[in-house]
């Protein structure tokens, strides 16, 4: 009897999950089919860290059953989701029409209010104002005024820490990850708590300690990531948490050590500011709002910006011939001087080149989401495009790193080739399928900053090195499946060689 009634229950799951999975099939859309036997939808593999973010969505963006589709149906476990492929939908999604499409579609239960305060994670009529805020510290007067000053001292110390690497000698092999996350997070720190990190000229810092910590996997925190990412209406029950208790304790001592040095301008005194300004609301006046943005910045430039650098000086060091166009340029910018003006910096052409190709290999938002937000029961129609309409609730996805690889778009588009970017050909790129940092409103805010970081930190090591590939190079970038960014699964080792 037992038995037979197993048989029924598992009978029944599959049945429903079979009526699930034919959601898209009853609307006449091309989609991904996932098995009945399973509930996770298309995420089997990203769920066992088998694969990354990127590569998933990339993935399913590629799949070759559905090669000329504008929009493609998967399954985030049961819940129907789109995959975007037209640059004319994705601006749709992005920008024209985003008063449909509000919010991201991961959040943090309101259980975590370090999480769901985020300027990430949080809901439209919390962000919007959030957003306002934190946007005056990327102008750029501000940039060049205020943070170009702090960075170059930065910088500075990145050249003496490789000076120390190399101890006197022509070359060394040198691996890449913590020197570029000594660099970011010196940075960061510098640049939006007016601290002097120190990392570089230590080796070590506490700021990367800790932040290095809430990146380690363990069964709990990936269950928590799982549930923000991709089962946000289960916050509330299943409780996950985006910031660990002990990372919560670090930020919340450093931004209480800050109030009692304040200073001028920094991310704290900014939104300290804010709190005492009339536009201040009860979701801004939480004690744990200065904190929580405080803590995603850190994280939010941490991983991506000293991943890309890696990943530029890995192209760069596998293209001599580039590497060695882009280093006669530094030349003659710096001249008999040690750093750049902020203006010389950003007008550097070919370092443009470089960096947007870069960013095109592996930008800096592997993907994005929206969720449809309409206030119409029947939801948001894509027509002319597509003959669908949009149920409020479902999230749409858009592939960046599926998009800055497709062949449709990009010739050759593994081949590193800062060409792309060139004065003359810029004007061939095709609107929406270059968008690193994503588009609209939600685009990253500090996009500008991270190519600016990126930029004078690449500048100021070419200018004294060159870097070569070694016998411990990888011969290609693997993206780390435990990573919720792109990151390198392998340490990137080059030679530093001194000229």
């Amino acid at each position: 009897m037992l038995l037979l009634l197993l048989l029924l229950t598992i009978l029944t799951i599959k049945l429903w999950l079979s009526h699930k999975y034919d959601f898209f099939k009853r609307r006449g859309i091309p989609f991904l089919p996932a098995s009945s036997w399973s509930p996770m939808g298309n995420l089997g593999q990203l769920l066992f860290l088998r694969i990354s973010f990127g590569d998933l969505f990339r993935r399913l963006y590629a799949d070759p059953s559905c090669d000329q589709a504008k929009i493609v149906g998967f399954f985030v476990f049961q819940t129907p989701a789109l995959m975007v492929r037209d640059p004319e939908l994705i601006r749709q999604v992005l920008i024209k029409n985003f008063n449909g499409f509000l919010n991201r579609y991961e959040s943090a239960d309101e259980g975590d209010p370090m999480g769901a305060l985020t300027l990430p994670l949080a809901k439209y009529h919390h962000w919007k104002e959030n957003r306002q805020s934190m946007s005056r510290l990327f102008t750029s007067g501000r940039m060049r005024d205020v943070m170009y000053p702090l960075m170059l001292k930065v910088v500075i110390d990145l050249e003496d820490h490789i000076n120390r690497k190399l101890s006197g000698r022509s070359e060394r092999v040198i691996p890449l990850s913590k020197m570029c996350q000594l660099y970011t997070t010196d940075v960061t720190g510098n640049l939006f708590y007016s601290l002097d990190v120190g990392g570089l000229r230590q080796g070590n810092s506490q700021l990367l300690k800790k932040t290095k910590e809430l990146f380690n996997t363990n069964p709990r925190k990936v269950l928590d990531f799982m549930i923000v990412f991709f089962l946000p209406k289960w916050g509330s029950l299943l409780r996950p948490k985006v910031f660990s208790k002990e990372y919560a304790d670090y930020m919340r001592n450093l931004v209480g050590e800050h109030h009692q040095k304040p200073q001028k301008g920094d991310l704290v005194t900014q939104l300290q500011s804010f709190q005492r300004s009339r536009s201040a609301n009860h979701y801004s006046q939480h004690p744990d709002f200065i904190v929580s943005q405080a803590g995603i910045i850190l994280l939010a430039g941490f991983e991506t910006s000293s991943a890309l650098m890696g990943f530029t000086l890995y192209e760069l060091a596998k293209a001599p011939e580039i590497q060695e166009r882009l280093r006669k340029e530094l030349k003659e910018a710096f001249g008999s001087t040690s750093t750049l003006s902020y203006d010389t910096l950003i007008a550097l052409p070919y370092l443009k080149m470089v960096c947007l190709e870069a960013l095109r290999l592996y930008p800096a938002a592997a993907f994005v989401n929206r969720e449809c937000t309409s206030e119409e029961p029947e939801g948001i129609s894509l027509q002319p495009y597509v003959d669908f309409v949009v149920p409020p609730g479902m999230p749409a996805y858009i592939s960046i790193l599926g998009l800055h690889r497709d062949a449709k778009y990009w010739p050759e588009p593994d081949r590193f080739d800062p060409e792309r970017f060139s004065p003359e050909r810029t004007k061939d790129i095709l609107p929406m399928t270059y968008i690193p940092f994503g588009a609209g409103p939600h685009g990253c805010i500090g996009s500008r900053l991270g190519v600016l970081q990126l930029k004078l930190g690449i500048a100021h090591i070419l200018k004294l090195f060159r870097v070569e590939v070694c016998k411990q190079t990888v011969a290609q970038i693997r993206f780390n499946p435990k990573s919720f960014m792109l990151e390198s699964q392998d340490e990137i080792y080059l030679k530093f060689c001194r000229d």
